[in-house]
């Protein structure tokens, strides 16, 4: 993800980044701390204010959604082939992954998962192919085969009918209830209860109070 600075911040500490209004920067990571991210800029890696920069926000992105949950979303009915998401790596920290339908002769509808590597100079990249940023690979296999088997162009799928992402805190206190933190992105399973809805979040289903969540493409506003 990319974002523009629309403040100058100089950096205090060993580990943060400093950047002047206007630059774009690469955000690598905004799912661990709502209030500092973690950027790159000019091949130097940082955490930044998160109320200093204004994030370039996709609807491919769903950071920390599980594999699973990922392949269950992707093969769900009325998904196209070529539908796809971005989704921060189980097995890497700090790396991304992309998940994408694909409906094989042979195998009949599966999910696809291809690991996004990154070079010395923080060029993102799936073959030999190099992008400056994460939004520019996924741009580009839009129109150009992700896949070097098969013919798989990127498609959006509809996140707003699929996802929600949470207002406040939710802890459960009764069975069967969704447990999430503030901005966590919940797969919606079912909203026919105007005050109940059901869904998924890292491998876990229950019911949660619709009040709590807001359409996934709607900013949730900083505290």
């Amino acid at each position: 993800m990319e974002a523009e600075a629309e403040h100058d911040f100089m950096a205090t500490a060993e580990d943060e980044l400093s950047f002047r209004k206007g630059q774009v920067l690469k955000v690598l990571n905004k799912d661990e701390d709502p209030h500092w991210f973690k950027a790159e800029l000019d091949g130097q890696e940082g955490f930044v204010p998160s109320n200093y920069i204004k994030v370039m926000d996709h609807p491919w992105y769903l950071g920390k959604i599980s594999r699973r949950d990922s392949e269950a979303l992707l093969n769900s009915p009325g998904t196209r082939d070529g539908t796809f998401l971005v989704r921060q790596s189980e097995s890497s920290a700090g790396d991304f992954s992309i998940s994408v339908r694909f409906r094989n002769t042979a195998q009949g509808v599966g999910v696809q998962h291809f690991k996004v590597l990154r070079d010395q100079s923080g060029k993102y990249y799936l073959w030999e192919l190099k992008f400056n940023s994460l939004n520019e690979l996924v741009q580009y296999h839009r129109t150009a085969s992700i896949s070097r088997t098969d013919t798989i162009l990127l498609r959006d799928m509809d996140v707003e009918a699929t996802f929600v992402q949470a207002l406040f805190d939710f802890n459960p206190q009764e069975p069967g209830e969704l447990a999430f933190k503030r901005g966590d992105i919940i797969t919606l399973l079912n909203r026919d209860d105007e005050n109940w809805w059901e869904g998924k979040l890292n491998d876990q289903g229950g019911m949660f109070p619709a009040n709590y969540v807001c359409p996934f493409n709607s900013r949730v506003q900083s505290e």
